[in-house]
């Protein structure tokens, strides 16, 4: 999708994704969950018994349970049974920070307790030295005080020096993934030569030939000598990414009266837009949180006066890209002229919100930073925090992407009027992605009146709670027939002549959103329309952009692909 708002933020503009996710983690669960990531940066690897020893033992005003908020946010990722690793960088940027925030001297006051912490938990073997993890956790300390380079360098020679005479193949390449894990963060200290590349020819079993690498063999007094194994390589992206996660879904289809005739369990990619609060692992509209090990018990047992806030999350589900026809059949019942001609459109990948922007979502957005205009705070007709906000404006829905996009740093705007319908229809042909045509057990719509062979059902007036009809298309979004009628980018057409094949938006003249005069187009239908206004190639105009009604509502798009 084309990058249409001056307001949203270039890729190349945004924070790292390492400066990201620290300020979103500070967000989400406050300052001293944050010093307690500082010193859980430290480790290599984290388990909860060392972090609450750490957090005892460094920062005992902390509260006991943000153990968890470190463990199962996204600065840990899950390496075993209990058993956590930071990512380099993200190790890198805390530690920087503890350095800011408590002084060089911190870091080694760490290392002198992990080495005792490691000596009272680990078995040894040859020497009393440890098993596994932190063998020198003192490097860690020692890269970051400029000082001590040449403490640094000694220390890494020694250990040079014995692993060359060493005749245990296991212990080396032990001894590699420390080097690994550690050279983000002493390379930036000037160690990189010393680490990477005499590290390396030590485990090809290569005899240092360059110049430059002469010297530096006799800068530390090593020996190489040879010897084989197997070793698999894993060569990081330039900047990693968040990683999508799986949820499943329940799709149906009907035939012509509206009966059940095939029900599906399926499977799609999401990543979450966390806004604020706190993940825990009790169900919602909004997916599972899972817990991992011990800190399952201690989260469900938080007495009330101690429970952190629901996190309050937008879903934003993964969409393939791929080419449909948009618009309608000329044999589709209750078409409607501007619904001409059926055209071929080849779509982007591109992430949409699994439901409408609802009421909660709403309100949190409206307190963050006015980019162009003022945002009412609750605007909704029919209150609910689930419920679709609405009694929006166009233009206080692309108010709202501006101030996600800055807040988050990734471009949200309104999905294209194509991306719209391409995601609605999910690969169906038929007027209603459940099939030919819809029911009331289905969908929010005035089900007085019928489509097709279909039967009467309830109609209830008002808007629902999204996602409560509990089944969703192949791409596994909700609502996406009836409840509230859904701003799309576009200028206003009244048929398809000289559109856009490409999924871009189609506009007039500029692309300056938040001046742009004219209609814009509503899709999906609502709660007060008739079936035949739901289908998936209906199309509507609401007179201008800046009209708000009770029926009309929005969702999103992220349209930067799986830059996260």
């Amino acid at each position: 999708m084309a990058n249409v708002s001056p307001s949203v933020t270039e890729p190349n503009n945004r924070e790292d994704l390492t400066t990201r996710r620290i300020r979103v983690f500070a967000r989400t669960y406050g300052t001293n969950a944050l010093y307690l990531a500082y010193h859980a940066a430290f480790p290599l690897t984290i388990t909860s018994d060392l972090l609450y020893c750490l957090r005892e033992n460094f920062v005992p005003d902390v509260p006991w349970y943000a153990v968890a908020d470190v463990l199962l946010s996204g600065l840990c990722q899950p390496v075993g049974y209990d058993l956590y690793e930071m990512e380099g960088k993200t190790r890198d940027g805390l530690l920087r920070s503890l350095c800011n925030q408590f002084g060089e001297q911190r870091l080694k006051e760490l290392a002198n307790f992990m080495s005792q912490y490691i000596a009272s938990r680990l078995q040894f073997e040859n020497n009393d030295r440890a098993l596994v993890f932190g063998q020198r956790p003192e490097w860690t300390a020692l890269a970051y005080l400029s000082s001590d380079q040449q403490e640094v360098i000694n220390i890494i020679k020694q250990e040079l020096q014995r692993l060359t005479v060493a005749t245990d193949t296991k212990e080396r390449i032990r001894w590699a993934a420390l080097v690994e894990s550690y050279a983000d963060l002493l390379s930036s200290k000037g160690f990189e030569p010393l680490l990477l590349e005499l590290s390396q020819q030590t485990l090809d079993g290569e005899p240092i030939q360059d110049e430059e690498e002469k010297a530096i063999a006799a800068a530390t007094g090593v020996s190489l000598q040879p010897f084989e194994f197997d070793v698999a390589t894993v060569t990081p992206e330039d900047e990693p990414i968040e990683e999508l996660q799986i949820f499943e879904f329940e799709t149906v289809t009907v035939d012509a009266h509206g009966q059940i005739i095939n029900k599906e369990v399926n499977q799609a990619f999401y990543f979450v837009e966390l806004l604020g609060g706190v993940e825990t692992s009790s169900t919602s509209n909004y997916g599972q949180i899972q817990q991992t090990s011990q800190l399952e018990q201690e989260l469900d047992n938080l007495q009330p006066e101690q429970e952190a806030p629901a996190a309050l999350r937008i879903e934003m589900v993964a969409i393939p890209g791929g080419s449909f026809e948009m618009g309608s059949p000329a044999n589709e019942l209750e078409r409607h002229d501007d619904e001409n001609p059926q055209h071929t459109v080849t779509v982007q990948p591109f992430f949409l919100a699994k439901y409408p922007v609802t009421q909660e979502q709403w309100r949190f957005v409206a307190h963050l930073p006015q980019v162009n205009r003022e945002l009412d705070q609750d605007p909704s007709n029919f209150k609910g925090g689930n419920r679709p906000v609405e009694s929006v404006s166009w233009y206080d829905a692309v108010e709202f992407c501006d101030r996600l996009s800055k807040f988050t740093g990734r471009p949200y705007t309104l999905p294209t009027e194509a991306e719209w319908e391409y995601a609605c229809r999910a690969g169906t042909t038929t007027p209603f992605h459940f099939g030919k045509t819809i029911t009331s057990e289905l969908a929010n719509y005035d089900a007085s009146h019928t489509y097709d062979a279909g039967v009467k059902g309830t109609y209830r007036e008002e808007t629902t709670v999204v996602g409560s009809f509990g089944v969703a298309n192949a791409f596994g979004l909700y609502d996406m027939h009836g409840n509230v009628w859904e701003w799309c980018l576009d200028d206003w057409h009244n048929n398809y002549e000289s559109a856009p094949t490409n999924g871009s938006p189609w506009f007039d003249d500029n692309d300056n959103l938040s001046q742009k005069q004219g209609d814009a187009v509503l899709r999906g239908g609502s709660w007060i329309n008739y079936p035949e206004n739901c289908r998936s190639a209906s199309r509507n105009s609401n007179d201008t952009r800046d009209n708000r009604y009770s029926n009309v509502g929005f969702r999103i798009v992220c349209a930067a692909g799986r830059i996260l």
